[in-house]
């Protein structure tokens, strides 16, 4: 599981050299000392914020204040969570994952409370952009409609939350030239559970029954060996292929390098021209792929993607789940990355959202967020530790980003330290920048889209969207222990849930919540020193 970025750590002083002044020189320095420590307060009295920094803020943060400008020079900050001067720009590259919701909600079900959960498990950006939000459809020749809410933080009531919603209008004309699917699916040893390679096999299902006679599937198998059980067959031979499907079994050691390797070549076999082109790759994340190294498979997937095969992932099963490379493969690959915990979730994936998750319709499509410095102090970029982009590579066109398919919608979420004069005057806050290139005309320039945003998007009382979004980002950052959160109780997310009306969806997040904060009282009344489930699970 990959290791969350912890806050930055607080600047340490450099050891004193030894050496035996005189007693006059002692005394010198001495108070030339009292003067310096004197004039630094003074400076930083008059630099830095009145309000103390929360839990787990850096004192980095409070130096970049002093400093000012100084801060823009930094490419990328020690941590894409820290807090950041608002000299210096937000860049990250748009993501729609899912996963880390769906591996949460799995974990819950077989027992675990908020200090049980493996390190990493939780990824707050994936949890926001689970759930559906009424965010405006785009105008005109755009090609997002963005939503903007900004309201006082739950959890720290001195600063903002400012929650931007990104959302694209679906596309019934996206996939008319067909789309070329390949299947690269484990079926190794591990994946002979009720969770995992039978779940599948109900997924495929799900997804056959939206394909058409346009489309064409080729499966790939891989354990001890890589096989070809089906290809380039008619996506409308369904019993063709769930024929196929039906007849996996699991056994052997996970061995994907050949596995890998052969999918993007039957998909480069049946490419189709103007079409989705696209392995997924389905496993409990036992990925052994051969490849000397984690940047030699990401430079090899980054290459194939190049030629127009673009990699999604699928993950399946949670005794020995381990998702950092699959969701890191996704992100190189031009892809979503999903888990498919129960067969409402296959529904979801591969029924109601199949155009979305399957059909691209912008790539490399990046987010550039400029504050404007006398409205808004210090920001911070809420989870996105893994899409983070340094300033410079916004406009730079060599530079991957991610995938946004038709019908797709995502969220991006900061924590704002406003000035005084904020509310002030009537100039902007902040300027958000999209930068994307048309899936449909790979030899298309380069777009852009951008919104001003001021005072008038805050409001005391957001609407619900913002309500349910501020709530499953204080649970998240309570649950990944990045401190961000400080003291808030994870009882205080479900208070904020009780002030909205609740759809079924967001019914489940909150029925969720009830059993985290059920476990973290009992996990409280606890003999002290007692195991978490994560140290004795298998």
């Amino acid at each position: 599981m990959p290791v969350m970025p912890q806050p930055a750590p607080r600047p340490r002083c450099a050891p004193a050299r030894a050496f035996a002044p005189t007693r006059g020189v002692a005394a010198f320095l001495v108070l030339a000392l009292a003067f310096a420590l004197l004039a630094a307060s003074a400076l930083l009295a008059g630099c830095v914020a009145d309000e103390p920094l929360k839990s787990g803020e850096s004192d980095l943060s409070a130096v970049g204040d002093a400093l000012g400008d100084a801060t823009a020079s930094l490419a990328c900050p020690p941590s894409a969570s820290a807090p950041r001067s608002s000299s210096s720009p937000s860049t990250l590259s748009a993501d729609v994952d899912t996963a880390s919701y769906c591996i949460l909600r799995s974990l819950v079900a077989d027992g675990y409370g908020p200090l049980d959960l493996p390190d990493g498990a939780v990824r707050t950006e994936e949890l926001l952009n689970y759930f559906d939000y009424d965010y405006p459809a785009p105008e005109d020749d755009e090609l997002f409609g963005v939503s903007v809410q900004m309201g006082p933080c739950p959890w720290y009531r001195e600063r903002a939350l400012l929650v931007i919603g990104f959302a694209t209008e679906p596309d019934e004309y996206a996939a008319s030239a067909g789309s070329n699917l390949v299947f690269l699916i484990d079926v190794s040893g591990s994946m002979d559970e009720p969770d995992k390679l039978p779940l599948l096999k109900d997924a495929f299902a799900t997804l056959v029954a939206g394909l058409s006679e346009r489309d064409r599937v080729s499966i790939v198998t891989y354990a001890n060996d890589e096989h070809v059980v089906l290809e380039g067959a008619p996506g409308n031979e369904a019993d063709r292929i769930m024929g196929v499907v039906d007849g996996l079994t699991a056994s052997g050691a996970t061995n994907g390098e050949a596995g890998l390797d052969r999918a993007y070549r039957v998909a480069e076999e049946h490419f189709i021209e103007g079409g989705t082109n696209r392995i997924i790759l389905a496993s409990d994340g036992g990925l052994n792929v051969g490849i000397s190294s984690e940047d030699a498979l990401h430079e090899y997937v980054d290459q194939k993607r190049k030629t127009g095969v673009y990699l999604s992932a699928l993950g399946f099963g949670t005794a020995s789940y381990r998702d950092a490379v699959i969701e890191t493969l996704a992100d190189h690959g031009n892809g979503a990355y999903h888990y498919i915990d129960c067969a409402e979730e296959a529904e979801r994936v591969f029924g109601a959202n199949l155009c979305a998750n399957l059909v691209p319709l912008a790539n490399d499509v990046k987010v550039q967020v400029a504050f404007n410095p006398t409205q808004v102090k210090r920001y911070r970029l809420v989870g996105y530790e893994n899409r983070a982009l340094a300033a410079e590579e916004f406009r730079d066109d060599d530079a991957d980003a991610g995938e946004v398919g038709s019908g797709h919608a995502f969220t991006v979420a900061y924590e704002l330290q406003l000035t005084d004069a904020a509310f002030d005057t009537a100039e902007p806050w902040l300027t958000c920048t999209m930068r994307y290139r048309p899936a449909s005309d790979p030899d298309a320039s380069v777009r852009e889209q951008q919104r001003t945003v001021d005072a008038s998007s805050f409001a005391e009382q957001p609407n619900d969207d913002w309500t349910f979004a501020a709530a499953v980002i204080e649970c998240g950052m309570k649950l990944n222990h990045a401190g961000f959160a400080g003291d808030a109780p994870l009882e205080q997310a479900r208070e904020l849930l009780s002030t909205i009306e609740l759809n079924e969806q967001r019914r489940g997040f909150d029925d969720l919540l009830a059993t985290l904060v059920e476990r973290d009282a009992a996990r409280a009344c606890a003999a002290p020193g007692a195991p978490r489930i994560a140290d004795i699970a298998p």
